[in-house]
């Protein structure tokens, strides 16, 4: 997806991505989504954007990896802003 500019950050084990959502939710972000891969995620990304007339500041995107204990995994969560129609999650 070459026109997207999303936002993107790493968070590290439980403890990151708690707090990485804590301080999104204060800006008013949910989590919408996650996916194993990236193109996965930012087809969604593109799919919001599309649906709910959304931009890349209204979408933050997440490589997120799990703790050593759980493998080390890595999923792309997708943050959208809570107030533009889509449905997402908060803490």
């Amino acid at each position: 997806m070459n026109n997207m500019t999303l936002t993107q950050e790493i968070t590290r084990g439980f403890a990151e991505d708690i707090a990485l959502r804590e301080c999104y939710e204060k800006e008013g972000f949910g989590l919408e989504t996650a996916f194993g891969k990236r193109e996965w995620a930012e087809a969604r990304a593109l799919q919001l954007k599309q649906t709910y007339d959304l931009t890349d500041a209204d979408i933050r995107l997440v490589k997120h990896f799990s703790s050593p204990e759980t493998g080390e995994k890595s999923v792309w969560e997708l943050y959208v802003k809570a107030n533009k129609r889509v449905e997402v999650l908060f803490l």
